[in-house]
């Protein structure tokens, strides 16, 4: 019995001290990402990736060498058929650090040299080290196909938007969309829930932005002006409860928003105060509807 308690009182000590050895840093990093001719990549992609890589890097100088890769495998279709895909390799450092949130604008400057373009950002931020695993969430995002539900990264401008997700644990979790440099919309909570934030069970399976599953839900459509155009998805889960941030409420055709710059601020407050928040990403990418659709 004395051992017993001898244990737990060892344990108990020492939770707090693993909890106060998880690091944050301000980081630094740099890199340089060259596009050939050939490369099949738009010009900002190719400035994204490049600053996805500096961060890497700057979280790789400071917490260790382990860096994952999230690489998303998007297929264009032409009368239902797949006719040529690519590879957007977003790389972000989840083994041995967080990145928080800049605490700089990220850097970036274009060369071209011998049919070459050259990208090659400089990038300053807050980064947090992992010491514990966080909880595995499991989302998808999802548009309508043939009779059923399909999992996508692209999307054709006016198709609509769906995610399934699960937690292995009850929380809270947050989704929103950054459509661009100085806009962020939030997609979840909904506009009707009164308090700001949204309950998930855990081991439950979810399907966000759909009526029938959720008569309270709102439905989101994907459009774009551009021939093409990337958008972030950001997922944001906690055991612990938190309120979304204070944004703009939208006009019935569009959900509440703010600024990039607001939502990051927020989001880098709120990971500072919750150890245990998981922030996942997934780019997704829209098309005109009148490209490679008739």
């Amino acid at each position: 019995m004395k051992r017993y308690l001898l244990l737990i009182l060892i344990l108990s000590i020492m939770t707090p001290l693993m909890v106060m050895a998880q690091r944050t840093a301000t980081v630094e990093g740099s890199y340089t990402y060259v596009v050939g001719e050939n490369d099949n990549i738009t010009l900002r992609e190719a400035k994204l990736k490049c600053v996805e890589l500096a961060k890497a890097e700057a979280i790789k100088a400071e917490f260790g060498e382990l860096i994952t890769s999230d690489v998303i495998d998007t297929n264009v279709e032409t009368n239902g058929e797949a006719t040529s895909s690519y590879f957007w390799e977003n790389t972000v450092a989840m083994a041995k650090g967080d990145w928080l949130g800049d605490t700089k604008a990220p850097e970036i400057t274009v060369t071209y040299d011998k049919g070459k373009l050259i990208f090659h950002a400089n990038v300053k931020g807050k980064a947090r080290e992992i010491i514990q695993a966080k909880a595995d969430l499991k989302w998808s995002i999802l548009k309508d196909g043939n009779d059923k539900k399909v999992e996508t990264s692209s999307f054709n401008s006016g198709e609509r938007i769906y995610m399934q997700f699960r937690s292995p644990s009850a929380g809270y979790v947050a989704v929103y969309l950054i459509v661009g440099d100085d806009e962020t919309s939030c997609l979840l909570p909904y506009r009707r829930d009164p308090d700001g934030m949204h309950l998930v069970k855990s081991g439950k399976d979810y399907l966000f932005f759909d009526k029938e599953a959720d008569p309270m839900a709102s439905y989101y459509k994907l459009s774009t002006e551009r021939e093409t155009e990337d958008n972030q998805v950001v997922v944001i889960y906690s055991s612990h409860p938190f309120t979304k941030c204070n944004d703009i409420t939208g006009d019935e055709r569009h959900p509440n928003s703010l600024s990039t710059h607001d939502f990051q601020k927020w989001l880098l407050k709120c990971q500072r105060a919750d150890r245990d928040m998981v922030v996942a990403k997934k780019w997704v990418k829209i098309r005109k509807a009148n490209i490679g659709n008739h």
